[in-house]
């Protein structure tokens, strides 16, 4: 059994998916966005061990976090797919855009371990395999992680809403149909955790979210 939990980060209220295989205790984080100190006090409570950080993708909203735990945890891996990679590296332009004051550091840097994509089939949790599926269009290296009955949309899919398209890099197009093509096909009890806001499920999705119709 997993456990999952959230941990609500950052000014953009991010949402930070915590995941414990109680059995293994193995635990990853997904989208971690901050408040590493707090995770990590957490994730040592339960008595577990984190693996790795996954990465929906690139935005700095998704990763501000890695820069502490690399400090406190350097030996820690972090996975993102390669087409978001100029972004997460290059924190700063992408807060300047929305109007956010930039880390202060520019030579700061976030290691990534290893980059994935739909190919990867190396990543467990415990004994529960993570599947990526690759949705670009938010951004160009956006990506779901399914685990089990559980899907990690990161700010592809929200509950009745999708990610923005109007930042350099998005496409509204590549957005709809990565969603229409390989998330709405999901079985309909599939858990939605997304990036931003309430879970929901693919049945729900299907049903009232405009822009699966």
């Amino acid at each position: 059994m997993i456990k999952i939990k959230l941990f609500v980060v950052n000014p953009i209220h991010t949402n930070c998916w915590v995941l414990i295989d109680e059995e293994s205790k193995d635990a990853i984080i997904i989208d971690l966005g901050g408040e590493y100190k707090k995770i990590s006090e957490y994730i040592a409570e339960q008595n577990a061990n984190l693996k790795f950080v996954l990465c929906t993708h690139g935005h700095f909203d998704h990763i501000l976090g890695i820069f502490e735990m690399q400090i406190a945890n350097p030996e820690i891996p972090v996975y993102l797919n390669k087409k978001d990679e100029n972004i997460a590296l290059n924190i700063n332009s992408v807060m300047e855009q929305l109007g956010i004051r930039g880390i202060d550091k520019q030579d700061k840097k976030i290691k990534i371990t290893d980059f994935i994509d739909e190919n990867t089939n190396n990543l467990y949790i415990g004994k529960n395999k993570i599947q990526i599926i690759e949705t670009p269009g938010h951004t160009q290296g956006g990506v779901c992680f399914k685990i089990n009955n559980y899907l990690f949309s990161g700010d592809s899919l929200f509950c009745r809403e999708i990610g923005r398209c109007d930042l350099p890099g998005s496409n509204y197009e590549m957005l709809i149909q990565s969603l229409k093509n390989k998330i709405s096909i999901l079985p309909e009890g599939t858990i939605v955790y997304p990036g931003h806001g309430p879970s929901t499920t693919i049945k729900e999705e299907n049903l009232y979210n405009m822009y699966l119709q």
